[in-house]
């Protein structure tokens, strides 16, 4: 019972000093550029250090930890590739230019907290998904049905997750537009095939987990889905939405929020 919710500290403190530096730097680069949107570029770079860390620490020299790290190499520097794309010559995001306003003044200090130590902190608690894999993975080197269906659930998710960001980037270039909603290809099945994708990507690393026998690894998914459908997903991004489209109704209406599934009624294509 004690293997079963031992972390190693150690290594966990060793990435929270390397997350706070990386935070603290763009926070830095955020006041001179007065735009603390670029927070969202190092999300996934936060957790990226964290188990680049914890593979310098622990080595990778077998299959297991191996494959773990290329997935979180992909699909952090995948994601922020995206963001900083969809985010280049943009002003502030709308998120926080309501942050800003209400911690005025002196927001700029304030975001330190507020914000970058905050992501930091959170990098850091879903970080405790991979020390486990990377703890174990020096003892147990044996590939098991477990890693194979996490690689495929999580080939799932990322390649969902990809599409439905292109598609929502194309959409928003487009210089006209029949509705200022999106409505066709993933997101005709539902309103967040993005966070949707991003859901089965964390959940897919608790798969390939569980051959450690951590209860730690449950931290990462639960909180990563909290945060997508409560905090920062889909009720963030909802809130106030249908003031700003009025199409936006309709789309509710006839659509799922987070998980995929038939439209309800026919959607107008846009």
């Amino acid at each position: 019972m004690d293997i079963l919710f031992t972390i190693n500290t150690e290594m966990m403190l060793e990435s929270l000093k390397m997350l706070l530096i990386l935070a603290g730097v763009t926070w830095f680069i955020s006041l001179i550029i007065e735009d603390v949107s670029i927070v969202d570029y190092i999300w996934s770079l936060l957790t990226l250090l964290a188990v680049c860390t914890y593979a310098y620490l622990m080595g990778v020299d077998n299959p297991v930890s191996l494959v773990m790290l290329l997935m979180v190499v992909i699909w952090a520097l995948r994601l922020t590739w995206f963001l900083v794309k969809r985010g280049r010559n943009k002003p502030e995001d709308r998120r926080y230019q309501v942050i800003r306003k209400r911690n005025s003044p002196n927001f700029g200090y304030k975001s330190l907290y507020l914000i970058f130590i905050f992501q930091a902190l959170v990098a850091w608690a879903l970080s405790t998904l991979f020390v486990p894999i990377f703890e174990s993975a020096v003892d147990q080197t044996v590939w098991s049905s477990w890693h194979s269906l996490g690689i495929v659930v999580w080939l799932f998710g990322f390649v969902f997750e990809s599409v439905a960001d292109h598609q929502l980037h194309y959409f928003n270039s487009k210089v006209v537009r029949e509705s200022s909603t999106l409505s066709t290809g993933l997101w005709r099945f539902c309103r967040h095939p993005n966070y949707f994708g991003e859901f089965c990507i964390w959940w897919a690393w608790f798969i390939f987990a569980i051959p450690t026998a951590s209860a730690w690894i449950l931290l990462a998914p639960l909180l990563m889905s909290y945060l997508l459908l409560k905090f920062s997903g889909v009720g963030n991004m909802e809130q106030g939405i249908t003031e700003r489209r009025p199409d936006y109704q309709a789309y509710i209406d006839s659509t799922n929020t987070f998980f995929p599934g038939k439209p309800r009624k026919k959607v107008v294509d846009s």
